[in-house]
């Protein structure tokens, strides 16, 4: 009994359990403690911390984010024609499981897909399921992927007419904002181009990328609150909202016909001279610096800039690894040469030099100097060019004479009589140390010496050892044509809203005056001489007067060692300027190629650059016979394609092969005219391969010319391939024609023309022509061979 009471005692007994009641609540509250200052530490991070997180999760399902895209702002001409505009292309995407037709097979859908789109056959098989309900298939999984992108919009069509013809699933268009290029590759290096990248088009190169930021606008939204459970906009919720505003356009200073006229003369040239690093050209308002057309070539197709440019073949091309023929379009045609490239200005730096010592009083035009030879260093020696090609010089001569025949010597004198300090000075006044400033991308500068010597200085006179870019020194030439002003280049007149109203209007910026109009005007009269009577007689224009400076720039060292570097810098009509023009060929692959290539080609863009401004032509007697002399056509039959077009145009006659893709070794048959005629040194001589027939002779129709004066006729003619002979009074106009008014007729037929003084045209029958044939109006000017336009035959 005593053992059981103590067992029950012993378990009563509990020594530790006051002790773990007073614990118990302290326990209890510690761990709510705890639990409070976790659940206040997660509620600091949810609503500080994390804030941005947790609120963008609660507002996705509360708010809804609707976008408005903006459209990018066009690019206009200076006349409001469109050269850039916003279009679409297509990304055509699918749920792979529903890309089925109760008509077509599998095989037949992905061929379908194959034949239009172009894609692979092994894309379509790893996008499409074998069998749409084999849930093992993890491509029946998929809830979307993408085909193809840049679809056309013909393309599109083209898939849904066939998706909905055989009632095929599954597949959508998605539309992608994208740029479209009016012209092709007309002005390619000025507009650059922009590309969708994902979210919006930007701008990658040129103006698109320059004016990047103007052209973009910003992009629309409305943020409004939901319900969560429908997804519906709530009705009375206040939804925040910021409209789209469309890009600013941009309306240029270039024209459409004038870089159209400029781009041709280049291009010609390229064909014809085949220069190693391009050619290019710029044609501005000497008083503004509006820049009325820029040319670099080769250029590219701004539509497709990765497509093969027209300077390379296509075997040439196909043989290229990709990477190269990348390299080969950006390096070569992508770059814009007006504003990036350098090189020695040559000769046409003496028309500086020459600003210079008279700005300072130190010559004037009849001053005799000696081109005998100066020993500047025991290896280098300053000789007249006369003095390296005849190995005698031109002797004591006026400096108006020395600027006639660009002789290096005198102009060595010029620049020591200047001084050093001094003449840097001048070179620093015209900007050759800095850029221009013109609104495009990758503007280089000149390289000059930063501490130049006296030797540096008598090279520099008459422009070796140091470079420029041609649009430096163009603007300089500005500055000797407006009375000495330097001005800011521009390629952008002014910047419109989307309604067309004007809120950026570019106005005309002088950088600072560096000669005075004296000092200017009497130069200009010595440019007028050197196209005259110097070295820059291959720049005249029949009916305007024409002033400028040739420069040849000779390679003295490394593989290119006896190229040259030619330029023709000028402005028309000398008496009053209404445009300046530089011409850059650089590096012709014939060696011998001088700088009336460059003049020549610069007269060809003055020429139609004035006529399209409707300056009128004045023509001196002297002018008159020059332009209407006549010469026999060369007989050149039994040589090859290549010998015979330069025999063709010893005097000036144009070449024209009369078949397509006319091999250079090919031997001359024949040639309309033939060489018992004469043509003006303006004409045209078709040249045939032994065994072409008479039907298989390229043709062409006749214009309408009544009305028009001498050299109109001629260049209407000479423009579809003709050869105009003018009869009766050169300075009348065309009162009748020796062949009827849209006739078709051989290549290189010969139209007489009759003008005369004074004389009144009386309209024909059809309201417009003497004999009231057909005037030629939507075909005319179509060269035909065997009925087929071809405007691509002639030799370069």
């Amino acid at each position: 009994m005593s053992k059981k009471r103590g067992l029950f005692a012993a378990l009563r007994y509990k020594p530790h359990s006051e002790k773990w009641s007073r614990l118990m609540p302290i326990a209890v509250f510690g761990l709510a403690l705890i639990f409070a200052i976790y659940e206040i530490f997660m509620l600091f991070v949810t609503t500080v911390l994390d804030y941005d997180e947790y609120a963008r999760a609660a507002s996705s399902q509360q708010w809804r984010l609707l976008s408005y895209s903006s459209d990018r702002g066009q690019i206009y001409d200076t006349n409001g024609i469109p050269l850039a505009s916003n279009t679409y292309d297509y990304t055509v995407v699918c749920t792979p499981r529903m890309v089925t037709s109760k008509n077509l097979s599998r095989e037949s859908i992905i061929n379908g897909f194959i034949n239009i789109l172009g894609v692979t056959f092994e894309k379509m098989d790893s996008i499409l399921p074998v069998d749409p309900t084999d849930t093992d298939d993890p491509k029946v999984l998929v809830q979307g992927c993408d085909i193809c992108k840049n679809v056309s919009v013909e393309k599109k069509d083209e898939l849904a007419a066939f998706l909905d013809e055989y009632q095929i699933g599954g597949i959508s268009f998605i539309a992608v904002p994208q740029r479209y290029y009016n012209y092709g590759s007309l002005a390619a290096q000025v507009l650059g181009f922009a590309r969708n990248d994902g979210e919006a088009v930007k701008g990658l190169y040129g103006l698109e990328a320059y004016y990047n930021q103007t052209l973009s606008g910003s992009t629309g939204y409305r943020y409004s609150e939901v319900d969560v459970a429908t997804g519906g906009v709530l009705p009375y919720s206040a939804a925040t909202s910021e409209s789209a505003v469309d890009g600013k356009n941009l309306m240029l200073n270039i024209d459409v016909s004038i870089q159209r006229i400029a781009e041709e003369a280049c291009r010609n040239a390229y064909d014809k001279y085949k220069p190693r690093d391009g050619i290019c050209a710029i044609v501005l308002n000497p008083y503004t610096g509006a820049i009325y057309a820029m040319v670099s070539m080769p250029d590219f197709d701004l539509n497709d800039p990765y497509a093969m440019p027209f300077s390379v073949e296509e075997e040439e091309w196909e043989e290229m690894e990709y990477n190269d023929q990348i390299q080969y379009i950006m390096g070569n045609c992508w770059r814009n040469r007006c504003v990036s490239d350098t090189y020695e200005p040559g000769s046409t730096f003496k028309a500086l030099t020459t600003c210079i010592a008279m700005e300072e009083n130190l010559t004037y035009e009849d001053e005799i100097f000696s081109d005998a030879p100066i020993q500047l260093t025991a290896s280098h020696t300053i000789s007249c060019w006369l003095q390296k090609s005849h190995h005698y010089n031109h002797g004591e001569e006026t400096l108006f004479k020395a600027f006639q025949n660009s002789c290096n010597p005198i102009f060595a004198q010029l620049a020591e009589r200047i001084g050093l300090t001094k003449y840097y000075k001048y070179v620093h006044m015209l900007g050759f140390y800095d850029t221009t400033g013109i609104d495009l991308p990758a503007e280089g500068k000149g390289i000059f010496h930063k501490n130049p010597q006296n030797v540096d200085l008598a090279v520099l006179s008459y422009g070796e050892s140091s470079t420029v870019t041609p649009i430096q020194l163009v603007m300089s030439y500005c500055a000797i044509i407006n009375g000495g002003d330097l001005l800011v280049p521009h390629i952008v007149k002014c910047i419109t809203d989307s309604e067309g109203n004007i809120v950026d209007e570019i106005e005309p910026e002088v950088v600072r005056t560096v000669f005075s109009d004296n000092t200017c005007a009497r130069v200009r009269k010595m440019l007028e001489a050197v196209v005259t009577d110097g070295t820059g007689t291959a720049g005249q224009v029949p009916g305007y007067q024409v002033a400028g400076k040739t420069s040849t720039s000779t390679i003295d060292s490394g593989a290119l060692r006896g190229a040259h570097v030619l330029s023709f810098s000028c402005y028309a009509p000398a008496d009053d300027p209404q445009i300046a023009v530089l011409v850059v060929l650089n590096k012709p692959l014939n060696n011998s190629v001088g700088s009336a290539a460059a003049a020549s080609t610069a007269a060809n863009i003055v020429a139609g650059t004035l006529t399209y401004m409707g300056i009128p032509r004045v023509f001196t007697e002297e002018e008159y016979t020059k332009l209407l002399k006549k010469y026999y056509v060369q007989y050149v039959i039994g040589k090859n394609a290549s010998d015979a077009a330069s025999q063709i145009s010893i005097n000036g006659q144009t070449p024209i092969y009369g078949i397509e893709d006319m091999d250079p070794e090919a031997i001359i048959g024949s040639t309309y005219p033939d060489y018992s005629h004469t043509l003006y040194s303006s004409g045209i001589v078709v040249l045939y391969p032994e065994g072409v027939t008479e039907d298989q002779m390229l043709t062409t129709r006749v214009p309408n010319m009544s009305g028009m004066s001498a050299i109109e006729c001629i260049e209407a003619c000479k423009q579809l391939k003709l050869n105009c002979l003018v009869e009766g009074d050169v300075t009348g106009v065309c009162v009748s024609q020796s062949v009827s008014i849209g006739a078709t007729v051989p290549a290189g037929e010969i139209i007489k023309v009759t003008l005369v003084e004074n004389a009144t045209v009386t309209p024909g029958p059809d309201g417009g022509n003497p004999d009231g044939a057909d005037d030629g109006e939507g075909e005319d000017g179509v060269i035909t061979n065997n009925g087929e336009g071809d405007d691509d035959n002639n030799v370069g």
